[in-house]
């Protein structure tokens, strides 16, 4: 990775990726591979780089111990992906099939399964204490992915509707995640709020830009054809703000609202909202939100992770992927 965020802790990523090729293995080699299949895509590893920065941001020594926890996060978070992509029947992610069009849908619901309960084991064995934090995270994801679903091409979703669905899917595990890795390096209370707030922020943020991304995004960067959202029916903010536009708003909501759009349907949406400013409002709301986090993490004291963290600020609203 190039990133500045990553430099300062690329061991203890790499240590990430081997604890999860450790711990997904079975006595089945086929699930095995199917975990090797999903961990191996890649990704930003974002949840595991808040965790062990949080962790030596506010005094940690020993890069096992969040290594460890990172892994078990991102594990759950992998298999969060794999059952949405069922859910949404998603064909591609990270530039290679799905899952579940790889294997089979019944095997992948059962691979997904096995992933979640892997993660909750490798949290666990690691810090003991922390495992109300991704209890309660996945809590939220579930709720989250539940009430979006309520609100599938539902013309009438709201800016606050979407940022309350996107704080429980995105956002508190970002937060678990950052708590979990100041929790293990004993972190006092004022230096845990500070990354909790700090990544409940970012992960919001983070979230915006992504579904930005799908409506403005490179698929040869993203990893997924642009419009997939759209096609969907995902209640996104560019959506949102776009079917608020006087001219073409009625257009948009009229597309949004079919429960089986035709792809000329979804082009042209896609063209319609960059008639508008809902991408420059998008961003623009993205990096208002990182403004805001970025001090949150004053109490921390000055070192190389606490600036990474703020480096990792940045790359969320420039990222192109």
């Amino acid at each position: 990775m190039s990133e500045p965020w990553h430099s300062c802790i690329d061991d203890e990523l790499q240590l990430v990726e081997d604890l999860m090729d450790r711990d997904l293995q079975s006595d089945n080699p086929e699930l095995s591979e199917m975990c090797r299949y999903v961990v191996g895509a890649g990704g930003k590893r974002l949840r595991p780089s808040i965790c062990i920065l949080s962790y030596y941001a506010c005094g940690g020594t020993d890069p096992e111990k969040p290594a460890k926890i990172g892994a078990g996060f991102e594990i759950i978070h992998s298999a969060t992906l794999v059952h949405d992509d069922i859910n949404d029947q998603g064909e591609v992610r990270r530039g290679r099939k799905t899952l579940h069009r790889e294997y089979t849908i019944s095997k992948a619901i059962i691979a997904g399964d096995f992933m979640f309960a892997m993660g909750f084991r490798l949290l666990a064995s690691a810090a003991p204490q922390i495992v109300d934090y991704i209890v309660e995270a996945s809590a939220s994801m579930g709720a989250g992915e539940f009430i979006q679903k309520d609100f599938e091409h539902r013309a009438s979703v709201t800016e606050d509707d979407y940022l309350r669905i996107i704080v429980d899917k995105t956002g508190k595990l970002f937060e678990a995640s950052a708590r979990s890795g100041a929790a293990v390096a004993g972190a006092e209370a004022a230096h845990m709020e500070a990354v909790g707030e700090y990544a409940l922020g970012l992960g919001t943020a983070f979230q915006i830009v992504d579904d930005t991304l799908d409506v403005t995004g490179d698929p040869h960067k993203t990893g997924k054809a642009v419009g997939t959202d759209m096609i969907e029916g995902k209640p996104t903010l560019p959506v949102i703000y776009a079917m608020e536009d006087p001219v073409v708003g009625p257009s948009i909501r009229e597309i949004f609202e079919k429960e089986v759009p035709t792809m000329d349907d979804v082009h042209r949406a896609l063209e319609l909202i960059q008639r508008t400013d809902a991408v420059d409002r998008c961003l623009a709301k993205a990096s208002a939100m990182v403004d805001s986090i970025i001090s949150a993490l004053d109490p921390l004291p000055a070192s190389k992770y606490k600036d990474a963290l703020l480096d990792l600020a940045g790359y969320v609203v420039r990222r192109e992927r």
